[in-house]
């Protein structure tokens, strides 16, 4: 089916970038500086006059911002309360991405910023190519380009989910086209205090007809200034991975081709699950009754994707298969699993169990040899 090319010609705003943000010490005047420009700076810095900014402010007055406000005054921002209580960025995100107006939407956190000229180059490629879906590099504060998406080499446009491995991009940092928000019903989870992007992001990489990525290009940077992030406070098993059983539970989900299907949930159980057990475990947080939660996960996994666990390196079937046993593990012996992992020899952390599954594209012996030459 073709869909119709949007062509932007206006002399309006072409990307519009919703920022959320609930506390009055965020650094929040960077995040906007870097979109639109400090005032008086002129286009020198690399931002681009054709940005838009909607500063949603999240069960906070939008006056305790008052001297942010003025400083931009002058600038294409606008600034947006949202009181509903919630401790989640999901409602502010939607918030903003319902009163968007530019034919390109984004999200950004308040701690978070553009590189100089990322706006600048992505606004070119929106109005030059007219993708779907414009996927942002990425780098930590002063910290490299990160590699995520691990796309094919010399790939730049009409990226596939499962051959780019865009399943690896959680967060869905990139300018997306307005309308495709709206057709694919693209919302951030309410009441979700992490993961609540998940599922807008699965659809989007799955259900987007063109997607395009630049990694050489400036890009969006992840802040480390804040002492905590809403998203990184300490939470509960259940609650980190409710958002990953859902996800599995969709029916969009199990309508996914089996590839699409395989690659979310190896993904999902890789970073995760043993992510997140390993990271309990080390700090000997993993509680009694807590590792039902990740069987949970894992099986629901399994259910929709029953190859998930081929791919899988040595030292994360020694975690998961502990967890999918017929008689589940007890809890020390999955602890000490869990330890175990990051103590790993090389042949356990890259090769399969069985070694005909040591390149399966999923694999992390696949993923190491596509990092050789990257960004590329």
């Amino acid at each position: 089916m073709l869909r119709e090319v949007r062509r932007v010609t206006a002399a309006g705003p072409v990307a519009e970038v919703v920022i959320a943000v609930h506390d009055a010490r965020r650094p929040v005047g960077r995040a906007i500086g870097s979109i639109v420009g400090e005032p008086g700076a002129g286009r020198e810095h690399g931002v681009s006059a054709r940005a838009r900014v909607t500063v949603v402010c999240h069960n906070i007055e939008a006056s305790a911002f008052a001297a942010t406000v003025e400083r931009f005054a002058d600038a294409d921002v606008r600034w947006l309360e949202l009181h509903d209580g919630i401790r989640s960025p999901a409602g502010p995100f939607n918030h903003g991405l319902a009163r968007a107006e530019a034919p390109y939407v984004s999200v950004m956190g308040s701690d978070d910023w553009f590189d100089p000229g990322a706006v600048d180059a992505a606004v070119r490629h929106l109005e030059r190519d007219a993708p779907e879906v414009l996927v942002l590099p990425l780098r930590h504060q002063d910290g490299p380009p990160m590699a995520n998406p691990l796309s094919r080499r010399g790939r730049h446009r009409r990226l596939d989910p499962v051959k780019d491995r865009l399943a690896y991009r959680t967060a869905p940092l990139a300018f997306i086209d307005r309308r495709l928000v709206d057709r694919l019903e693209l919302e951030f989870v309410p009441k979700l205090r992490s993961g609540e992007d998940a599922p807008f992001s699965a659809r989007l990489w799955n259900f987007a007809e063109r997607i395009d990525f630049h990694p050489t290009d400036p890009g969006y940077v992840i802040g480390a200034d804040a002492a905590v992030r809403v998203t990184t406070a300490p939470m509960g098993v259940e609650d980190e991975l409710a958002p990953y059983i859902g996800l599995f539970a969709e029916p969009w989900v199990a309508a996914m081709p089996p590839s699409r299907r395989h690659a979310l949930v190896v993904k999902t159980l890789r970073i995760h699950l043993v992510g997140g057990l390993v990271r309990r475990a080390e700090a000997d947080s993993l509680g009694p009754g807590e590792h039902e939660a990740y069987r949970s996960l894992a099986q629901a996994g399994l259910s929709i994707a029953p190859r998930a666990l081929d791919p899988m390196s040595r030292r994360d079937r020694a975690i998961l298969d502990l967890l999918v046993a017929e008689r589940p593990a007890e809890l020390g012996a999955l602890r000490e699993a869990g330890r175990r992992r990051n103590r790993a020899g090389r042949a356990d952390r890259l090769l399969t169990r069985d070694l005909r599954h040591a390149l399966d594209r999923e694999s992390d012996l696949r993923r190491v040899l596509r990092y050789v030459g990257w960004p590329h």
